[in-house]
Parts: C-alpha cells; sequence; structure tokens
C-alpha cells in the first residue's frame, strides 16, 4: 500500500477511482457501439453518468456519516468522514434514472423514445460498467489503506501503514472478484444473441460477495439498528433482492413472451 500523496494533492486512491470512471465509460462506448446505440443516446447516457458519479460521491460520503451518527451520536460531513462503496451505488443509481426517464421524456420524445427501445441494454451494460469500475476502485482502497480486513499471520496478509500486524487483503480479494465478473458480463454483452442480464447478475454476485466478505472486514463500517447485520450486510441483501426481482422482471417481458409466441 502506498497512502501518500503523489504530487498536487493526489494519491493513489484518488488515480484509481477516476481510472475506474474512465474505464466505465469506455466500456459503455465499445458495448453500446455494439448495441448500434445512436450518438445522440450514447452522449445522453454519458452526461447522464457524470452526473451520477458526482452524485454518488456525495451519497457514499452522506450515508457513512449516517452510519457514524447512528454509532457515536455526532453527525459530521467533512474531508475525513470517509464514504461506503453501497451509499454511493444507491444515491448515484437513483439520480442516474432520475435523469434518465425525465430528461429522456423530453430529449427523445422526436425520436420515438429511443432511450425507453434501449434501456434493457443499458441495464446490462451498466453492469459491466459499474463491475470494472468497481474492481478498479477496490485497489484505490489497498494502496489508501481502506478497507482492510482483519489480522492474519498467514503469508498472504499485508502489513498496513500505521498497523503492527498483518491483515487479510480484503480489497485485493474483492478487486479480483469484481475483475473475473466484469469478465462474466463482458463474455455475455459481447456475444451476438441480446443479452438482458448483466445488471441482475452484477446486483446478486456482488451482494453475496459483499455480505460474506464483512466477516473478513476489520475496519469501522459504523452499526446498524439491526443488530445481527452491517449497514453494508443489509444493503447487500437489499441488492440481492433487487437483483433477483430485475432479473424475473426481464426474463418474463423479452424471453416469456417469445416462449409463449413461439
Amino acid at each position: 500500500m502506498y497512502p501518500y500523496e503523489l504530487f498536487w494533492g493526489i494519491d493513489l486512491y484518488s488515480i484509481f477511482l477516476l481510472a475506474g470512471v474512465l474505464a466505465a465509460f469506455l466500456v459503455f462506448r465499445i458495448c453500446a457501439d455494439r448495441r448500434k446505440m445512436t450518438a445522440r443516446l450514447q452522449n445522453f447516457i454519458l452526461f447522464d453518468g457524470f452526473l451520477s458519479v458526482v452524485a454518488g460521491y456525495l451519497g457514499a460520503v452522506l450515508a457513512q456519516a449516517v452510519f457514524d451518527y447512528w454509532k457515536t451520536g455526532v453527525f459530521r460531513l467533512d474531508k475525513d468522514t470517509g464514504a461506503t462503496f453501497l451509499g454511493g451505488l444507491i444515491a448515484g443509481t437513483a439520480v442516474f434514472f432520475v435523469v434518465y426517464f425525465g430528461a429522456g421524456a423530453v430529449f427523445f420524445k422526436k425520436h420515438e423514445n429511443a432511450h425507453l427501445r434501449q434501456f434493457p441494454d443499458l441495464l446490462s451494460i451498466g453492469g459491466g460498467c459499474i463491475a470494472v469500475a468497481h474492481a478498479l476502485g477496490r485497489i484505490g482502497c489497498f494502496f489508501a489503506g481502506c478497507c482492510y480486513g482483519k489480522p492474519t499471520d498467514s503469508v498472504f496478509g499485508i502489513h498496513l501503514v500505521g498497523m503492527d500486524h498483518k491483515t487479510i487483503p480484503v480489497q485485493l480479494m474483492e478487486s479480483a472478484f469484481l475483475f473475473l465478473l466484469f469478465g462474466v458480463i463482458m463474455f455475455f454483452n459481447m456475444k451476438k444473441e441480446r443479452f438482458l442480464f448483466g445488471m441482475p447478475v452484477y446486483m446478486v454476485s456482488y451482494g453475496i460477495w459483499r455480505y460474506f466478505a464483512e466477516f473478513l472486514r476489520d475496519d469501522d463500517r459504523g452499526e446498524f439498528f439491526i443488530k445481527i447485520f452491517t449497514p453494508s450486510q443489509f444493503t447487500s441483501i437489499l441488492l440481492v433482492a433487487g437483483g433477483v426481482a430485475l432479473f424475473l422482471i426481464l426474463y418474463n417481458k423479452y424471453y416469456g413472451r417469445k416462449k409463449v409466441e413461439a
């Protein structure tokens, strides 16, 4: 790990976060071209994506502040508050959908509502985009020394700055899992057949992973009013439930209908 400033107040954590955002935009362009999305729709989605990234960062910090408040009774929102990914995912997703369907209804009114017709494709592409951005972001967490694991004597343990013991490299384990998940989603997204389940695959897979990964974490992640869960475990349950519901909706709408017609 290397939690030090490189230049102009920039560290490796910031660099990998930016790399994640850029990788997500690049993946979107590649997949959107393959799905034959118009340039107008692609540019609209990229702009919406930028807004959701900003909202996601703010939401991640706010969620951490709320979790800290439940634990300490003090609400603090400053540069030292920290951030939680799942809070950012929820906030960023909410803003993306509001802009996509709200502004999109006006922007594509004279273009046969192209944003609605290709929304299922966008969802599937989005699963891969989030996975690769998340994977690179976790490498940033490793360099920053946050989101660390429990103490260990294993040869695979890592020393963090300021600690006198080795920890489980949860950040790198999660990054490897997310890169693998990204590869699976991209494999199906790049096939000739129209694949619509990229987002449900990400939501269910990451939700399950994150729930159990919490048992390996040792950093302070705040407390939840349901004591048997950490905040992230409870959010992971919602993520899995939402992913299953989305899968069933997409399957029944686009694949169940084909079986009935056949």
